[in-house]
């Protein structure tokens, strides 16, 4: 049995006392009510946390954290009686539970108090080492810390599931999986392949076919274009000081949003920036003609984050932008730029960062945007005040079906034939969509759902599934440094690994070739291994 001291003696009487006395008044618990009611506690609270401030890991590493220690402390709290002799420094509750152990006429009403207070659950947020007395915040964290950010996707799993389905796959499946067991491209190696100079935000492969020529633009507006090398090189060292044929220019400020060809003109690209500009490149000539410069009505930059060529007029382009907005131009028509400014319509209150026409019905086209929403429009009815957004006054188009995502919707895509739309965004999903109807219902609902990694950061490109434009079939970077290839099934056909992310993808129109670019502006080239065998040859 521990000795207690006079005074500790006297303050588990008080304690005993006071505890009874509020057990006959039934006032158990009043103060704690009167501090939640009154809001004390919730203001005590957002005042700590205002206080608080957000632990560095890297100080924390540099200097381990000591506990504080008071410099003088009494001899009560070292646990000393005035004679230096040890005596139990404990507190109030355990004083208590003291008493109860040495009180039979008490013992059985205050252990239900105990018992009370054990049983009392926990209200609002809190730490968990504010409830395990005998845990070291840090230890705990420390502890913990590995299973956090263990986001995965359905392509980090692609062996196990291919042999799973070795029996019952389909004679079509086994056939697109041999199709698309593409293989790196090596003549050179990736990281000698650097097409752009800072973070690749856009990529395209032009649909000749003798002549491989992949093109990309990077964060600082600079334009790589990149005629590759198909013949191996030679082994007697002949070719050792030879560098992969790569031209560069900077003919932007800002990202380069998206590039391709003339619809009407493969030997003629048009690129897009996120600095407004709208500019072509003839390859014959190597000149660039500028289209437009989008601005708003304050005269500032009006991005363009993404375009199309219409199915119906191939001298048609469809664009959106960074503020959310959409308009068509006509190419052949004079005087774009006074033009488009009227032309515009809202789909948007934030950035649409990716859109796609509809094959089948070339007046419907999908959105997605940062405002969390993937979207189906009928561009072909106009609504002059939409309901959904916060400007007055700005025109929009109808809304066909809508579905809510989580977070943002980062890319959207039609499939060529069967009516499948894919979407992905930050909530680390790959939803398809069967569109394949003519009257799709108000609130879209996904056909599919695939788990899949898309955090990309800061530093890597956001990831966008894309459908190859002549077959059923989209492809999606893996930030497992890999690209993860699937039919419109959700059914996946390969997984093609990679040295770094390749988060910027596009595909050969017409052959299985695809290509992917990162964060240091290198290319990964993937072709059909019979080409690449002819190739060689």
């Amino acid at each position: 049995m521990v000795e207690l001291t006079e005074f500790q003696k006297k303050r588990q009487e008080n304690i005993k006392r006071n505890n009874d006395l509020m057990k006959k008044l039934q006032l158990g618990g009043v103060a704690s009510q009167i501090k939640r009611e009154s809001g004390i506690d919730d203001e005590k609270a957002l005042n700590a946390k205002k206080k608080r401030k957000a632990p560095s890991v890297a100080k924390r590493a540099a200097s381990p954290k000591v506990s504080a220690m008071p410099t003088r402390r009494s001899r009560r709290l070292r646990g000393e009686n005035v004679n230096g002799e040890g005596i139990p420094n404990v507190n109030d509750t355990q004083l208590l539970k003291m008493g109860l152990d040495n009180s039979s006429d008490s013992a059985s009403m205050d252990k239900e108090l105990l018992d009370d207070i054990k049983d009392t659950a926990v209200i609002g947020d809190v730490k968990l080492s504010d409830l395990i007395k005998d845990e070291n915040e840090d230890n705990l964290i420390e502890k913990f810390k590995s299973f956090s950010n263990k986001n995965f996707s359905s392509g980090d799993f692609f062996e196990e599931l291919k042999n799973r389905q070795t029996l019952e796959r389909s004679p079509d499946l086994e056939q697109q999986q041999n199709d698309f067991d593409l293989k790196l491209y090596d003549v050179f190696q990736p990281n000698e392949i650097k097409i752009v100079y800072e973070r690749i935000a856009a990529t395209y492969f032009h649909p000749a076919i003798d002549q491989k020529l992949i093109v990309a633009g990077d964060t600082s507006g600079t334009v790589g274009l990149w005629k590759v090398r198909d013949e191996p090189l030679s082994e007697s060292g002949e070719d050792q000081m030879v560098e992969p044929d790569i031209t560069r220019v900077k003919l932007f400020t800002k990202n380069v949003g998206r590039i391709d060809c003339y619809a009407t003109d493969s030997s003629k690209l048009l690129i897009a920036s996120y600095d407004g500009s709208l500019r072509s490149i003839h390859l014959n000539g190597l000149e660039s003609q500028e289209i437009m410069t989008l601005k708003n009505e304050y005269d500032e930059p009006l991005g363009i984050s993404d375009f199309q060529f219409s199915y119906e007029d191939p001298n048609v382009l469809f664009f959106t932008t960074l503020s959310g907005e959409f308009a068509t131009i006509d190419l052949r028509v004079k005087g774009i730029q006074e033009s488009v400014t009227s032309n515009l319509r809202r789909l948007a209150d934030k950035k649409i960062g990716s859109f796609s026409i509809n094959p089948a019905r070339p007046y419907e086209i999908a959105t997605g945007s940062l405002d969390r929403t993937l979207k189906i429009w009928d561009i072909r009815k106009l609504v002059d005040k939409p309901e959904w957004s916060q400007y007055e006054d700005f025109p929009s188009h109808e809304v066909v079906s809508t579905y809510d995502s989580r977070l943002s919707v980062s890319g959207v895509s039609y499939s060529p034939t069967d009516g499948t739309l894919v979407c992905n965004g930050y909530d680390d999903t790959i939803r398809l969509f069967d569109t394949s109807s003519s009257s799709l219902p108000t609130d879209l609902q996904p056909k599919l759902t695939l788990k899949h990694n898309c955090q990309t950061g800061r530093w890597t490109s956001i990831l966008k599934a894309r459908f190859k434009s002549d077959q059923n079939v989209f492809a999606i970077a893996n930030m497992k440094r890999a690209i993860d290839i699937y039919n419109s099934s959700g059914q996946q056909l390969a997984h093609l690994p990679t040295a770094t992310v390749p988060a910027v993808l596009s595909w050969h129109p017409l052959q299985n070739w695809i290509a992917g670019g990162n964060s240091s502006g290198k290319i990964f080239l993937f072709t059909d291994s019979n080409i690449k065998e002819e190739d060689k040859s």
